[in-house]
């Protein structure tokens, strides 16, 4: 390390740039995020689409998974769909018997949305294929480096909230 009056080495500058210094897509963490759902998404599109249901349509199903009378505006915050996508696919859910809208009790403003026993079926089958996807991106990880990463990713989550 360079002591006062003495000149910085080129090998010692570049141990530790700044983050202006960095070049963005090699190390800048919300790109290395994206790249990673892109990877995570790219062949599990295809699977998908082979049962006739897109991204959209599986983070609905899955956020429905989660239990029963799921209102839009939980969907639309768990799924990450804006709310006219979110119309067209219920929509066509429905028209498919995969989900079923109910008026809430009370409050006729607010719909409720359940899975039908279709929807849980194909949910299960896809679950399969998402979650072995889930095991080759934890591979070699420790269970406590799972929790870790877990614990992390909520972290950031949160900050950006």
């Amino acid at each position: 390390m360079a002591t006062k009056g003495t000149k910085v080495s080129a090998r010692e500058s570049k141990a530790r740039p700044t983050s202006a210094d960095r070049p963005l897509f090699d190390d800048f963490l919300p790109h290395l995020i994206a790249r990673l759902a892109y990877q995570l998404n790219g062949d599990l599109i295809e699977k998908l689409r082979r049962e006739g249901i897109n991204i959209t349509r599986w983070r609905i199903l899955a956020v429905l998974s989660m239990g029963d009378g799921i209102t839009i505006k939980e969907i639309i915050d768990r799924a990450m769909v804006q709310q006219s996508a979110l119309s067209r696919a219920l929509m066509r859910m429905e028209k498919e018997n995969f989900v079923r809208r109910v008026m809430r009790a009370g409050d006729a403003r607010c719909v409720e949305v359940y899975l039908t026993e279709r929807g849980r079926a194909l949910f299960k089958a896809l679950n399969v294929v998402v979650r072995r996807r889930e095991q080759r991106l934890l591979q070699g990880l420790s269970p406590a480096q799972i929790d870790e990463a877990f614990a992390l990713i909520r972290q950031l989550i949160r900050n950006m909230t």
